[in-house]
């Protein structure tokens, strides 16, 4: 039998999981502040979901001036529709445009942008700030966290949190060194989770291939709740000519057909004129909602995919007028699309199909991001921050930055009552007995780590999408339960064996989410 023994201890006032845009904020505001900190990435240093590439810039929104105050709340209660927590609200409205900073800390140079076009799902328009540039910002990054001699492990991946009387006593990682695997003990009584939301559970998703949401499990073992798991953002990005890039639903309104891969119009039941509304509808907001008429858009496309498997996407025939719109929202996509990804909306054969995006549930946090664990946060989309039902575009990172800076001013709290923290080797044995009772005789051993994490997505992509029905979900979840039993993570150690019985464990959380949600609602659809 395969056993796992922690053979190094290493010891930091404050553990932060994760080195995309939250982490690195979550990482440099703590040393500003003297908190002794140690950072751990499952890839390299810049390489969570927010640095993720495909995109011509990201945007963050924040607060106007004081007369916003009240219509931003409105704007992010009408989409959450009651499912998030107003405090947290109240502190983004309040400090979003103090943390836009911590960017430029980071490594990245942002920029205001010029039009007054609201965000996505917003009535209101407001500041957004724009990034981009994302590799030279990864680097920045390193190189800040390098000359202020933080340290940092890459290729680490966390597998078990500690605790004792609800307070956080450690964490264990597995460090990968040129295919050398060991596994390390954290003495820590803080820690930030910024490891990303549970969007890789799908094939088809816009995130980094690291990311599958193994950490919203352990959390949930460490004694953390996990809230609106069923609220994920889906949206359309392509799959033809190129796989995996954002698509820009505001060129929508210039689409003049939609075919499958045989040119059979998908929206014969409909009048050119309710074709052209619902497009010119669709074109205004980027991931599914179904607060809208023109969802018939997403339906259609998702019952189509899913009665016909083999069908890798819907067919989009554009309009040479595309390329006439000169509006700077149209121009800084298509150029990005054309000079920096090669496609052609007009030339090329262009198909899309519905990407997991953004992730509205996680753990539960306070407005100062701390989980129902002492000393345990979680920031970005690991957790469920401003979002409910639904979430306006552009206050993913936004969140990010708030609860880094608020999770920080809570950890200094925090140490200075001195938590007495239990001696670190009772840790390791409860750490080391739960890894022993993953242990499964009775399974296939043929069935490897990475068979079991490609079935995981496939099932759900096909059967926990934008359209869900009670009979699919219920049909998941015992095929994931079987899939559960045929495993043995300890069997696959070399090969993210445990991460993946983490994910396995977390995409069963989120079916069960789907079924306890009976009625649709802002980003759930249930027939």
């Amino acid at each position: 039998m395969q056993k796992i023994q922690i053979n190094e201890i290493i010891h930091s006032d404050l553990l932060v999981v994760g080195a995309g845009i939250g982490g690195l904020a979550a990482v440099i505001e703590a040393h500003s502040k003297g908190i002794q900190t140690t950072l751990i990435s499952k890839s390299q240093i810049g390489g969570g979901a927010s640095y993720f590439p495909l995109k011509a810039t990201l945007g963050i929104q924040v607060t106007g001036d004081k007369s916003d105050h009240e219509l931003f709340r409105q704007d992010i209660e009408r989409v959450a529709q009651g499912q998030n927590n107003p405090k947290i609200v109240q502190a983004y409205i309040e400090d979003s445009p103090q943390a836009i900073e911590l960017l430029d800390r980071i490594g990245f140079k942002a920029w205001k942008r010029n039009d007054n076009r609201p965000a996505c799902f917003a009535k209101y328009p407001r500041p957004i700030y724009l990034i981009n540039n994302w590799r030279e910002a990864a680097q920045n990054a390193k190189q800040i966290l390098q000359q202020k001699q933080i340290p940092f492990y890459e290729n680490a991946t966390l597998l078990y949190i500690a605790t004792e009387q609800n307070q956080v006593q450690g964490a264990v990682f597995e460090l990968n060194t040129t295919g050398q695997i060991s596994y390390i003990f954290c003495k820590t009584s803080q820690i930030i989770l910024a490891s990303g939301g549970i969007a890789g559970l799908y094939k088809d998703n816009l995130y980094p291939q690291d990311v599958i949401g193994s950490v919203h499990y352990v959390a949930q073992r460490a004694g953390a709740r996990l809230i609106n798991l069923e609220f994920i953002q889906f949206i359309p990005s392509f799959v033809e000519p190129k796989y995996k890039v954002l698509f820009g639903e505001h060129t929508l309104k210039y689409v003049t057909k939609i075919t499958d891969s045989q040119g059979k119009d998908l929206f014969s039941h409909l009048s050119p004129e309710q074709f052209q509304k619902m497009m010119k509808d669709r074109s205004d907001y980027a991931p599914f909602s179904i607060d809208f008429p023109c969802v018939e858009f997403d339906l259609v496309m998702m019952r189509h995919l899913l009665s016909n498997p083999q069908e890798k996407g819907i067919y989009l025939h554009y309009s040479p007028e595309l390329y006439q719109d000169k509006e700077e929202f149209y121009t800084v996509y298509l150029n990005w699309l054309k000079s920096e990804v090669g496609i052609d909306l007009v030339e090329d054969q262009i198909a899309i199909t519905p990407f997991a995006h953004s992730c509205n549930g996680g753990i539960m946090i306070d407005e100062y991001a701390q989980s129902d664990v002492n000393g345990l946060f979680a920031i970005g989309e690991v957790s469920s921050c401003i979002e409910g039902a639904n979430r306006l575009g552009g206050n993913s990172v936004g969140g990010s930055l708030v609860f880094a800076k608020r999770a920080v001013k809570q950890i200094l709290q925090n140490l200075a009552k001195n938590r007495p923290v239990v001696e670190a080797e009772i840790s390791i044995q409860q750490a080391e007995n739960y890894f022993d009772s993953l242990q499964n005789p009775n399974s296939d051993r043929m069935r490897s780590s990475s068979q079991v994490l490609t079935d995981i997505r496939s099932q759900m992509s096909r059967f926990a999408n934008v359209y869900r029905t009670e009979a699919n979900l219920r049909y998941l979840k015992r095929h994931l339960q079987e899939l559960e039993q045929q495993y043995n993570p300890l069997e696959h150690l070399a090969f993210q064996g445990i991460e993946i019985y983490h994910a396995l464990k977390a995409a069963q959380c989120v079916v069960e989410a789907m079924l306890s949600r009976k009625a649709s609602l802002g980003a759930h659809y249930i027939e």
